[in-house]
């Protein structure tokens, strides 16, 4: 199992690694009416996917979709 000791991190490999991909999360609209995704990308923004009836659609759009998120 590996520790955050066992992580060992030099300058030169930060050039290498790839971008940290953004966080995908549902969240119910506030006004009850469906289900939104939240994009948050790690350089601080965020994007807001609507129109999912249901949580199930929203978690299915999030994977069928995490690999071609643009930024």
């Amino acid at each position: 199992m590996e520790t955050e000791t066992d992580k060992v991190h030099s300058a030169g490999m930060a050039d290498t690694e790839p971008a940290e991909q953004p966080v995908m999360l549902p969240f119910p609209d506030k006004a009850g009416a469906g289900w939104h995704v939240i994009i948050r990308y790690h350089e601080g923004h965020e994007r807001r996917i609507e129109g999912f009836p249901t949580e199930k659609e929203a978690l299915d759009w999030i994977v069928e979709n995490s690999q071609q998120v643009d930024e």
